[in-house]
């Protein structure tokens, strides 16, 4: 089977994140059977010309890029082609989702871009590739047919959020990553996506990649998470990137109340609307460890 190398580029913001979605990629990879690796430049501190000698055993790269990351991740890949131009470079992430033409227009190194949600998509395109199979069957990618850009239809927004496994934090150098203001009560540090999609329409910001279907995992699937974070890999405060964590207030009381009764005890911090939240719902999870919203 392919051997695949996910890398997150650097931003150098003094507070590096933890690639959630690559590392959830990565956990889908691995249940799939492939032989998957992160390399997170971010956390490093690697420049882009430092990344191609450190790719070592792959067949497949696998690149995220925000915008304000696109340009490094670029970079990237014209490294990693120069030295080893018989790679496939795959680009995921937020800007890729929204301008795939352009994306592939400016990096002829970048092979193929997934849009939106990756975790199906990824698995069959690396089938297809492995059987050396057209690409045109394969939803929610674009790439070059003959020096032009084709896109095949979107994929639907529809991965069951609790079929979902476990971010593979052990791929990640955890112990790196430093929580940015207001977050930081306590180290080491996690970030943790339990829900996609967002109905509302906020001037400066932008929904590529989830949508506007709320979807999300279980109460108790949330807290089985965090639980396993804290006692396999040492967390001790976990940051949910959840576009707004208490859309469901019924659901953010379950969560508050698995944490309570699992007995973990862990700092938090979650995103939400200030029409979203009561103060029953806040004195809850103050008690489940939430200390910044």
């Amino acid at each position: 089977m392919l051997k695949v190398t996910l890398i997150s580029p650097s931003q150098f913001s003094g507070y590096p994140q933890p690639p959630v979605g690559l590392a959830l990629i990565a956990a889908v990879l691995d249940r799939g059977g492939y032989q998957v690796s992160i390399l997170d430049a971010n956390a490093m501190n690697l420049y882009p010309q430092d990344v191609a000698s450190l790719v070592t055993d792959a067949d497949v790269i696998g690149l995220t890029a925000m915008t304000p990351t696109i340009g490094a991740a670029m970079s990237i890949a014209r490294h990693i082609k120069q030295t080893k131009p018989e790679l496939t470079i795959i680009l995921g992430g937020a800007h890729g989702t929204l301008l795939p033409d352009e994306t592939l227009a400016a990096s002829p190194e970048i092979d193929i871009v997934v849009r939106g949600e990756g975790e199906e998509t990824i698995i069959e395109l690396l089938r297809a590739l492995e059987d050396k199979r057209s690409l045109g069957d394969i939803k929610g990618i674009s790439y070059r047919t003959d020096g032009k850009v084709t896109s095949n239809a979107a994929r639907d927004a529809s991965v069951d959020m609790d079929s979902l496994p476990y971010p593979a934090y052990h791929l990640l150098p955890w112990r790196r990553y430093k929580p940015h203001p207001p977050h930081g009560q306590a180290l080491p540090f996690a970030a943790v996506v339990t829900s996609r999609g967002c109905p509302y329409r906020c001037a400066y910001c932008s929904k590529p990649i989830f949508g506007s279907k709320f979807r999300a995992q279980s109460p108790e699937r949330v807290g089985e998470e965090i639980a396993y974070l804290k006692e396999r890999i040492g967390i001790k405060e976990v940051a949910f990137y959840d576009d707004v964590f208490t859309l469901d207030k019924k659901r953010a009381h379950a969560i508050a109340e698995a944490v309570i009764r699992k007995g973990i005890k862990i700092f938090w911090t979650c995103e939400a609307r200030v029409n979203l939240v009561d103060k029953d719902l806040l004195r809850h999870m103050k008690q489940a460890g939430c200390y910044a919203i």
